[in-house]
Parts: structure tokens; sequence; C-alpha cells
């Protein structure tokens, strides 16, 4: 029997990815990642000069289109900001990666959490995905099969100690991407992408959390790019609503405690502050 082969099936080439947050982290090595691939990209982030060293970066390494939307996702119009973006360079958008993300409030005890700060959560982490999501489905793909990656948290699947808009909103996150899967197939393909600790050199940012980590380090972004590829692509055609963890084994096996955020600075008191946007 003939099979295509194996490596093919993880190939981009003549599709179109829109991600947003991608003007660091995670974020920009996806979007690093499809370019080489061989994916065209558009680019979301409220942080116009990360996004566009971002972009820029692309074109040079790789000469594929990379057009870029300067906006919170969090915004009532960035459906109307992404798809005038997308009408104008493109012809089709065939990837979407819901990569933007707000922990509302940490270092706050749930009680004491404000509407705002809730609403913050909401906004960028549900609301956002499920706009983007909807536009994707309804108008970007124009008919053709399309792929929904959502990037998740280990905070959605174990309640992170002072952390309560980051943990729900990601655990609405998880059952939005289920939701999308169950009522998108089999045209549409909806999976989770779950990373762990990730930062520029792998080193895990305090020593409570490496020695809670299976793989007793943190990771890095370009160690997360290989599952979005995967989700992405031909490879994973059989898969939606699933998960696939990049976390060095920490989820499910030891999950957060008091502890290990007490060490975190992530876990210190902070009010509305966006990673990316």
């Amino acid at each position: 029997m003939n099979q295509p082969d194996a490596l093919e099936r993880f190939r981009l080439t003549g599709r179109t990815a829109l991600i947003t947050g991608a003007g660091r982290n995670i974020g920009a090595a996806i979007a690093s990642g499809y370019a080489q691939a061989g994916a065209d990209l558009l680019l979301v982030d409220r942080d116009k000069e990360a996004v566009e060293d971002v972009a820029e970066s692309i074109r040079a390494s790789t000469g594929r289109v990379v057009a870029t939307v300067h906006r919170d996702v969090g915004a009532a119009d960035i459906v109307d900001q992404v798809a005038g973006a997308a009408e104008a360079h493109f012809d089709a958008v065939d990837i979407l990666v819901n990569g933007a993300l707000a922990f509302g409030a940490t270092g706050t005890h749930s009680a004491d959490v404000s509407t705002a700060q809730w609403q913050d959560a909401l906004d960028v982490n549900v609301l956002a995905p499920a706009r983007l999501s909807s536009l994707f489905v309804n108008t970007l793909v124009k008919g053709g099969p399309g792929t929904i990656i959502n990037l998740l948290s280990g905070a959605g699947f174990a309640p992170v100690p002072l952390a309560a808009p980051y943990s729900m909103s990601k655990a609405a996150l998880w059952m939005l991407t289920r939701c999308f899967a169950k009522d998108c197939a089999p045209r549409i393909r909806v999976n989770g992408l779950c990373p762990g600790t990730i930062s520029p050199d792998g080193v895990a940012r305090t020593e409570e959390l490496r020695k809670a980590t299976p793989m007793g380090r943190g990771g890095r972004a370009d160690e997360v790019v290989g599952a979005a590829i995967y989700l992405a692509s031909d490879a994973s055609g059989y898969s939606t609503g699933d998960v696939v963890y990049v976390n060095g084994g920490f989820t499910g096996l030891t999950g957060y405690s008091d502890e290990i955020i007490g060490s975190d600075p992530v876990g210190r008191p902070r009010t509305g502050r966006r990673s990316a946007g």
C-alpha cells in the first residue's frame, strides 16, 4: 500500500497560520517554526515593536509572507481587526493558534479578586479564543479544512494557589476546546497544547519548581514547537478534542503546591498584567 512520506505530513506548505500572543516566548517560537515548515503568517500582539521584530526576523530568514495586527486580543473589535488584515493579505487562513494570555491577578486570595480582574482573564483567555475561533470557522477558512490550537496551562487542570482568575479561565479554555472540537468536526480539528514552565534557557524559575518537575528543569520555547507543528499538520489528522502536554511530566504527577507558588515570582501580587496580547 502506498503511503505518504511520514515527514512530509508535518509540512505546512501553502497554508496560512493566525497566531495570537506572537510577540514573544512560545507564540514567537511557534510562528518561526511554522514559517520554517512552509506556512505564511498573520501575527497578533498588542506590543507593536515586539511583534514587528518577530515578523521581520521571520521574513528575513524564511521569505514567508508575514502580516501583523497590533491589538489587544481582549478588545471588543479584535475580530474586525483580524478579519480586515486576513482579507487584505491572504486568500484564506488554515490554522489558528490562540496563544495570548492574561493572569487577571496573582498573589491574591480568590475571595479578594475584583470583578475587573476576573473579567481581564476571561476576556483574553476565553472570550478572545471563542470570538476568533468563530471567525475562523465561519469566515477565514473559506469552507476548507482547518485546525485550531488553544494554548492551555497546567493551571487549568489543577488549581494554582492565589491565581484563581488564570486557573479558572484556562479550565474554561479547555472546555471551549472540547466544545468546538465536537461541534466543528470533521472539517475543523480543535486541540489543546499545554506547555509547562518555559524560559529562554530552560532553567526553572525556582529550585522548588525544578525539584517538583520530573524532568528536573524548565522547558524552552523551541521545545513546544514540535508539538505545535504536529497539531497543525496532517500528521495529527485523527486528533480532535485532545490535549498534548509539553511540561516535563509536571501536570498530573505533582500539581502546584503552596510552597512552589510561594517561591515563584510569577505568583507574586499583580493586577491586570498580561504577558502577551
